[in-house]
């Protein structure tokens, strides 16, 4: 893009210094005792622990925890702090005193020979294990034993034999070697095998008048702070100069610090801290996001980020560059930023509810801003909802209630376009792209409007294939494809080339679309107001991703795609990138992708990111455009790596009362009501920290995940408990469990030692009453021997009489009465009829029965009568059918009762398939002998019946309804030899088994019936190439696990 004219930069341009990078900041208003902080570190479990002016802290991402006096600490603030390989925390305090703690137990160290006079400033151990203690005004001391309940013995080096008198630090290089640095003498170094103080070896440093720190670096370079002439850098016999001239902002420095990639950090004071970078130093101050000007002591924690202790604004978390915010303070004419969009000269436009900012990064850090507005007369309404920069440089301005204007590249002032005033509904551009047939499309609410400079606009709408007409996204991807979001209408794509027609695509769901990105495998990721995102490919849904996949809301505004192609997701609370965790340790409810999370707490300030408002730049860096401005992010993977988080189990509150959370501790019967303190410092962004836990003995599955720090169990039984938390950071990378055990002792009444007790007793009592009773049964049973002989005798006889007069009266009930029904006659004397809403009824016929009969004598009919009828017995009952009655060649059979069964209808069939099966075998042995062939025919219909026994003297078990009658009409509505069922029973077994559908067929009394033939299983449930017999596995799902070894 060519320069804009002069004039609009000259009348609205203004230079701005204030890149605002991220520090977060803990202050008395998050619970910090005091503003002025001395020192910091991190313990092992990842709490961070401060010396304040008014005493020591312990932060642990979300709170603060104060310690003084009460906790057993010496008083006055803390001014020095050291964690020896005991992981025991030192605190050096001003006016004297050393308290020494572990976890959150603290006591003061008392010394042999009184207290110590002056400020603590440093204690470190040495490699012999004796502690050493310097203090301002009072000189150094060493301590070579610490003994838990007595005093300590220190050896005190007096003046002239010690390193001085007012010692400001104490320095551990990675030697061996102890360093003094004393406010007087300046440098000393302890040497252990003279066992006295000699010179500092390196005559450079040395000699400095007025130092102040002593720090060694990564690469084992030497750098000494002084109060007037900079900072001194040694190594290899070669000293650099970091003063005024050479880029520093002041002479006195405090402190030194080294980051993660090895870049030392110089705090100063009264100008904020510096970072000595390739180019030279690289300031940090208020201005551009510094807390305070006076720093006190630098740190690093293990996940990279740098910790600064100010004087007078408590403690400073910077969590690296990688996202840099600009806003109103910096010239954004208004936070609300919705629209982004990049010229090719590198400015980035900024569309607001207040009008367009343009900025111009500078190449030294400095930027330039201009503004336009309605009320400069640029703008025709200062509420822009789209920008879109075309390769000419020429800018479109979409607006909420002023159309469409074009700033062309040479142009001093937008212009209106007014020809598509007609097809903007409410005058309002809802978005901008370009078009790959030229020109470019705009969004408004009433459809797709395709401007062609030169030609008149053409609008598309649902004739044209659109889902719908309120556009909301619109975007080009590489291939030219036009990509259309409408408002509850889904997605379309406009095709390169051919047709200008929208082919509609179909994601299974209502959405309204809010942005659009392509990722480096061509795949369009589709941003929703509340169904997460959609990736498609090949106009398919591809994946979807939600919050169970780790983005922060499903309310997704914008995405953009970085230079390697990994998509960006701004939700409205806050970012979110996927990755890859091929070397992430996974945990409970992972996946093999996760999304990494950025949040307000890690430096994306703006956290609501607003629709649309994304763009990349020609030098990688994405712009979110946010409720809180703007914010520009740095993409490298280098930037990613982060260490599996720390968790541990700090407190331990028994019935309200907190206690050190020491594990495997015993507690009482009356001790049961527990909740569990946990937590994972995770700086880099503490709001992106879940938790999973579980109480083993307790849950046998992990919890949902959760924010939430602690896990409350009420009324405990007595047992053993192990209490499992793991923590997850906001790259997706879950911790290793943690355990914590404890135990729930039972009351002494329900102690071993008294069920034991208790059993001893009972034995030698139940021990000595045998004892006596034996003697006095022993005689008795004598006498009775003789009589239980005889009556023992008779009574057996007429035992086995009664028993089986029982059993043949059962077995000819039994053949008659349903054995329920026959439990219920013995038990009431009667029985009562039952309604029984869905059972399958089956009647069989012999065709041509009569004429075949009057051929045989009576004894032959009844003999093969019986045959055929014991063969349907058997095959009925092993599914488990219920008889109900045979009328001469016919036979009547039930499935659903007495008892319901939900596979009735399936279970009649198999039977019918088998009888029908037997009857064919029957009918072709008897052709064999020369007899005639009985020819059956089967029908099967579903319904309710009334069951019950009728008759007094002659119980007998029946059935009544019209579902009895209309399976008499299925039976003579048949054909020999078929199975003919009802299309109710049809309903119920359809997918079971194939049917030949007969259609409507006349049936006597009923009208015309939909009926079917049935005839086979199944294929895949058949055991059998025919279909006649059941496979096991479809045997066992209906409940038939006895057959299973039986068929064929």
């Amino acid at each position: 893009m060519r320069i804009l004219p002069a004039i609009l930069f000259l009348s609205l341009a203004a230079p701005i210094f204030g890149q605002q990078y991220y520090f977060e900041n803990v202050s008395v208003m998050q619970g910090l005792p005091a503003s002025k902080v001395y020192c910091v570190l991190q313990d092992s479990s990842g709490l961070v622990w401060l010396g304040t002016e008014s005493g020591l802290a312990s932060y642990d991402g979300n709170s603060i925890t104060a310690f003084g006096p009460h906790d057993g600490m010496a008083p006055g603030g803390v001014r020095s702090l050291f964690l020896d390989a005991e992981q025991r925390l030192w605190c050096g305090h001003l006016g004297g005193g050393v308290s020494i703690g572990h976890g959150r137990r603290f006591r003061m160290l008392t010394l042999a020979d009184g207290p110590i006079k002056g400020d603590v400033t440093s204690i470190v151990r040495d490699p012999q294990g004796a502690m050493w203690i310097g203090a301002f005004g009072d000189g150094a001391r060493r301590i070579m034993e610490v003994p838990e309940d007595a005093p300590a013995t220190a050896e005190r080096f007096s003046e002239g034999k010690g390193p001085g008198e007012k010692i400001t630090s104490i320095v551990h290089l990675r030697s061996g070697a102890l360093v003094f640095l004393d406010a007087a003498q300046g440098l000393r170094q302890w040497d252990p095998t003279a066992g006295a103080f000699t010179p500092f070896p390196v005559k450079e440093l040395a000699d400095q008048q007025r130092a102040t720190s002593l720090f060694e670096d990564g690469q084992g370079a030497l750098w000494l702070g002084t109060q007037d002439h900079g900072a001194l850098r040694w190594k290899d016999g070669r000293t650099t100069t970091y003063d005024q001239p050479e880029g520093m902002p002041g002479s006195f420095i405090y402190g030194f610090g080294e980051d993660a990639h090895g870049q030392v950090w110089v705090s100063t004071w009264g100008h904020g801290v510096v970072r000595i970078e390739k180019d030279g130093p690289r300031l940090f101050g208020i201005s551009n996001g510094l807390h305070g000007r006076n720093v006190r002591a630098i740190a690093r924690d293990r996940e990279g980020n740098m910790l600064f202790a100010t004087n007078d604004e408590g403690l400073d978390i910077f969590k690296g560059d990688r996202f840099l915010t600009f806003g109103e303070d910096d010239g954004l004419v208004e936070p609300h930023v919705r629209a982004v969009a990049v010229t090719p000269d590198g400015r980035i436009w900024f569309g607001t509810q207040g009008g367009v900012t343009v900025l111009r990064p500078g190449g030294t850090g400095a930027m330039n801003v201009a503004t336009l507005s309605a009320q400069s007369g640029d703008l025709t309404d200062n509420n822009v909802r789209a920008l879109l920069a075309d390769p000419s440089g020429t800018v479109w301005i979409g607006t909420e209630d002023g159309g469409l204007l074009e700033l062309g590249p040479d142009a001093s002032h937008p212009v209106p376009h007014d020809e598509i005033s007609a097809l903007l509904g409410n005058n309002k551009v809802t978005a901008l792209a370009p078009s790959s047939r030229g020109g470019l499309y705009v969004g408004t609410i009433g459809g797709l409007i395709h401007l062609m400079p030169g030609k008149v606009p053409t609008m598309l709408g649902m004739q044209e294939g659109l889902s719908g007409t309120d556009i909301t996204a619109l975007f080009t991807d590489a291939q030219g494809n036009t990509w259309a979001g409408t408002a509850s209408s889904g997605i379309s794509r406009i095709p390169a080339a051919g047709e200008e027609r929208a082919v509609n695509v179909d994601v299974g769901a209502v959405i309204s679309p809010t942005s659009f990105a392509q990722d480096k495998e061509g795949r369009i990721w589709t941003g929703t107001l509340s169904q997460g995102v959609i990736v498609i490919k090949d106009d398919k849904v591809d994946v979807r991703y939600g919050q169970d996949d780790g983005l922060l809301s499903n309310n997704v505004r914008s995405l953009a795609s970085d230079a390697e192609g990994t998509v960006w997701v701004g939700t409205n609370l806050g970012l979110n990138r996927l990755r890859r965790t091929g070397t992430a340790k996974s945990g409970p409810g992972t996946n093999d992708r996760v999304f990494m999370s950025f949040t307000g707490r890690g430096g994306f300030t703006g956290i609501e990111a607003l629709a649309g408002a994304a763009v990349r730049t020609d030098d990688g860096y994405l712009w979110f455009g946010t409720a809180n401005g703007a914010v520009r992010v740095t993409t490298g993977h280098w930037l990613d790596q982060a260490e599996p988080p720390l968790i541990a189990v700090r407190v331990l509150k028994v019935n309200l009362l907190e206690r050190d959370a020491i594990d495997g501790v015993d507690l009482s019967h009356t001790e049961s009501d527990i909740r569990i303190e946990y937590g994972c410092v995770s700086l880099i962004d503490q709001g992106a920290v879940r938790y999973r836990y579980m109480l083993a003995g307790l849950q046998e599955d992990w919890q949902p995940v959760t924010s939430e720090t602690s896990a409350h169990y009420p009324g405990l039984s007595p047992g053993r408990y192990v209490f499992k938390v793991c923590a997850r950071n906001r790259a997706g990378i879950w911790s290793e469990p943690v355990l914590y055990h404890f135990t729930v002792l039972p009351p002494w009444y329900r102690s071993w030692w008294f069920y034991g007790a208790c059993a001893l007793a009972a034995t030698i009592t139940l021990f000595s009453y045998i004892k006596i009773r034996e003697r006095q049964l022993t005689m008795r049973n004598l006498m009775l021997e003789r009589k239980v002989e005889e009556r023992t005798a008779e009574v057996v006889a007429q035992s086995k009489e009664i028993e089986g007069q029982k059993a043949r009266i059962e077995g000819l009930l039994l053949n008659i009465l349903p054995k329920s029904i026959s439990d219920e006659l013995n038990e009431k004397g009667r029985a009562t009829a039952r309604m029984h809403p869905e059972v399958t009824v089956m009647f069989t016929d012999m065709k041509g029965f009569t004429r075949v009969a009057e051929k045989m004598t009576p004894e032959e009919l009844v003999r093969e009568l019986d045959e055929c009828f014991i063969q349907i017995d058997q095959i009925i009952g092993r599914y488990g059918i219920e008889k109900i009655k045979t009328i001469g060649d016919s036979y009547m059979c039930a499935s659903g009762i007495p008892q319901a069964d939900p596979w009735h209808a399936h279970k009649m069939i198999l039977a019918a398939i088998e009888v029908r099966e037997m009857m064919a075998r029957w009918c072709r042995q008897r052709e064999a002998l020369g007899k005639e062939p009985w020819m059956l025919r089967i029908g099967i219909h579903t319904g309710p019946v009334v069951a019950g026994v009728v008759g007094q003297r002659k119980f007998a078990y029946d059935i009544w309804g019209d579902t009895v009658n209309t399976a008499s009409r299925m039976e003579s509505s048949g054909a020999t030899g078929e199975l003919n069922i009802s299309g109710r029973t049809y309903e119920v077994v359809k997918d079971d088994f194939v049917c030949e559908y007969r259609g409507k067929v006349e049936a006597k009394n009923k009208g015309q019936i939909d009926m079917y033939f049935v005839r086979r299983i199944d294929p895949e449930l058949s055991a059998d190439a025919n279909g006649v017999w059941a496979a096991p596995g479809y045997l066992r799902s209906l409940g038939l696990t006895g057959m299973t070894g039986t068929l064929g």
